[in-house]
């Protein structure tokens, strides 16, 4: 039933206009998947550090989970279960490893559901969340690169994700030490986590289809997975003690600062910078550092900048 309803879709893909082929295909593209990280970090750094850093806790921790799922079913992507499901040429670099979950529908819940749900007193956000999500797992459909299973699965893991760190956050400012034991349980989880998807058997053959023998390709995406959960992890605590980042009530001249300085030193961090420390430190070893060191950044180190870069500006402008 899931491969006849690719195929319905397919069909109706083939034939659409390009510009509809277009949308779906730019849902789904890395500008996309940076734009969407991108809207809680700056929420967090502009409007409400709580309810961006639900956001980011919530993608960091079921990103991991994804990549878990991933790596421990095995589960192959539509087209190699039958041959005539032939993907969008342009979704395929995006569709790195394993099939089940949908790792773009399990972002999009995690943040854009979560910066919705922190704000559900005004309801807009979350139905805005909720949609954008939807659409989002539709492409995944539509494109012809993951089953409905998988969307609908990484849509409630997001989502699930979600309300625990809605759980989680209030709980650690309750008590004072809770967030090292949350640092101290989340880095051994990584750990863990990489020591299971590294030393695993990977299987050559799953429901019948013949996979790549080569299972390099699918953990890589679990180093950054790791990378990025423990950089949220480590600037959300660094966050805590050391800087104290201050939102509500900012100048639209202070947003735009923020804005402008945020971006560019993650998205520097992020291509430049990140491409760089990967062909140093190789695949495994540098796609963990490289999403490691954007999440720090985004979480600590550029709220640190905030402050002195804003008095700079004022004595600037008073001169």
């Amino acid at each position: 039933m899931d491969i006849g309803y690719l195929l319905w879709l397919q069909g109706i893909r083939t034939s659409s206009p390009p510009v509809v082929q277009a949308f779906f295909s730019f849902l789904g593209s890395d500008a996309a998947s940076v734009a969407v990280m991108l809207i809680p970090c700056l929420a967090y750094w502009c409007l409400d550090k709580r309810r961006g850093l639900l956001a980011l806790v919530a993608y960091g921790s079921s990103w991991l989970c994804n990549q878990l799922l991933k790596n421990t079913f095995c589960y192959p992507r539509p087209w190699l279960r039958d041959p005539r499901v032939i993907p969008d040429p342009t979704a395929i670099p995006g569709a790195s490893g394993y099939s089940f979950p949908s790792g773009h529908t399990q972002s999009s819940a995690s943040m854009l559901v979560g910066l919705g749900w922190s704000w559900r007193e005004r309801r807009w956000p979350l139905a805005l969340g909720v949609a954008v999500t939807l659409l989002v797992g539709f492409s995944r459909n539509f494109l012809g690169v993951h089953t409905p299973q998988d969307v609908l699965v990484g849509f409630v893991e997001g989502c699930l994700f979600v309300l625990l760190a809605d759980r989680l956050i209030p709980w650690v400012d309750e008590e004072e030490g809770r967030d090292v034991r949350v640092v101290v349980a989340g880095l051994a989880i990584v750990a863990a986590y990489l020591a299971y998807v590294t030393l695993k058997p990977y299987p050559v053959d799953s429901l019948g289809v013949r996979l790549s023998a080569d299972s390099a390709d699918m953990v890589v995406d679990c180093y950054r997975a790791g990378g990025g959960f423990a950089g949220i992890l480590l600037g959300w605590f660094a966050e805590r003690r050391l800087v104290r980042l201050e939102t509500g009530g900012l100048s639209a001249g202070r947003i735009l600062l923020r804005m402008a300085v945020g971006m560019t030193v993650v998205l520097v961090a992020y291509k430049p910078v990140g491409h760089v420390v990967v062909s140093l430190l190789g695949a495994y070893t540098g796609q963990l550092v490289r999403h490691l060191l954007v999440f720090i950044l985004a979480v600590a180190v550029v709220p640190a900048l905030f402050a002195p870069l804003e008095h700079l500006a004022c004595r600037k402008g008073r001169g």
